[in-house]
């Protein structure tokens, strides 16, 4: 049987760029009702971005825009000029879409980047040229048809089966007031399976593909217990060093934290204390916060490098929990949110 699909992505592009007289600025966009307030928020943050570093200037971004709650994909641009100082011109490419869109831009993230890559190649021409600007709008806008376009057809093809069809569902659930909400911030180093425990748990989807997440990913989930509902409001910080300025910003206000090391790579497991000390630190109230240890990937057995008994025993010496965890198949990852409003009814945090 054919699925019929009632589904629309909306996207939004801007392109922007830096001028060292006023700094991040849109030079053009598609389409053309972007609220002023929304490209000028995306092209200060995103330009920011080449001041904590180069090495990520080549590489497609997970963004999270909360100020105008969406979601991007965001290309650091740059090449030789020398009119500029420094010898060189910074520019994003970004693309914004909604939460509800976000499982199948993270699945086919490299098809999408390979797609923005042949796009730059004649657009950079032309901005090179310092080309019209309806000009500009007329490729953006043609790009943006071709990218919603082949969403829209991969959308389809993951409809076809069974298995998939409720990661891409044709309708969503309409948030509804939950009896209790938490902020929840999900911290460890690069690459030890943050984001991708977060998808399993939202989405029932894993990413196989590493995207760095800059910032902060803020998604959310309800979840029933005891005949009540529980929105879990999920932070996925930035793991890497250069964002602890940024990183601690996102930690006020949070009930939960969760501290995620990869069980085959020993370095992750060492930067436990110190991820604990930056929590303990940030945290005036930190004895009401429930802290939960997650050991992930434990479905890869010949590559464990971290027993579960040293990991008990570091978790006995903060006074948090344990468990080991797999976004790969799933394992205890519904548990881990189970587990945090379990103990906040234990402890008296929460009063059913």
């Amino acid at each position: 049987m054919i699925l019929k699909i009632h589904m629309q992505i909306a996207l939004q592009i801007i392109f922007s760029m830096f001028d060292e007289k006023i700094g991040p600025f849109t030079w053009v966009f598609y389409p053309k009702d972007i609220p002023k307030y929304t490209r000028s928020a995306v092209s200060g943050v995103t330009i920011d971005l080449f001041t904590y570093s180069k090495k990520i200037s080549d590489e497609l971004v997970i963004m999270s825009f909360p100020q105008v709650k969406k979601k991007g994909l965001v290309k650091l641009i740059e090449w030789k000029d020398p009119t500029r100082r420094g010898g060189r011109r910074e520019a994003t490419l970004s693309i914004l879409f909604e939460e509800k869109d976000d499982s199948i831009l993270y699945k086919y993230k490299d098809d999408i980047e390979e797609k923005i890559n042949e796009f730059l190649i004649d657009f950079l021409q032309l901005i090179k040229k310092n080309e019209d600007k309806d000009i500009l709008r007329d490729k953006l806008k043609l790009f943006h048809k071709n990218i919603q376009e082949f969403l829209l057809k991969l959308a389809s093809q993951e409809l076809q089966f069974d298995d998939n069809s409720k990661q891409f569902p044709e309708t969503h659930e309409q948030s509804t007031k939950a009896d209790f909400a938490f902020k929840t911030i999900i911290i460890g180093d690069p690459g030890v399976g943050k984001t991708s425990m977060i998808l399993q748990f939202t989405d029932q989807a894993f990413r196989k593909s590493y995207i760095p997440t800059i910032g902060a990913n803020i998604t959310e989930k309800n979840i029933f217990l005891y005949d009540t509902s529980f929105q879990m409001i999920l932070w996925d910080l930035a793991g890497q060093s250069k964002f602890q300025k940024i990183r601690s910003l996102y930690y006020n206000g949070a009930q939960c934290v969760i501290i995620v090391f990869d069980l085959t790579k020993p370095e992750s497991f060492e930067s436990i204390r110190n991820w604990y000390s930056d929590v303990k630190n940030n945290f005036p109230n930190f004895n009401e916060i429930e802290v939960v240890l997650c050991g992930n990937k434990c479905d890869l057995e010949e590559e464990i490098q971290i027993s579960q008994e040293k990991a008990l025993s570091l978790a006995n010496e903060l006074n948090i929990s344990y468990l080991e965890t797999s976004a790969r198949i799933g394992k205890n990852i519904d548990k881990v949110f189970d587990d945090l409003v379990n103990n906040l009814i234990s402890k008296g945090k929460i009063v059913l």
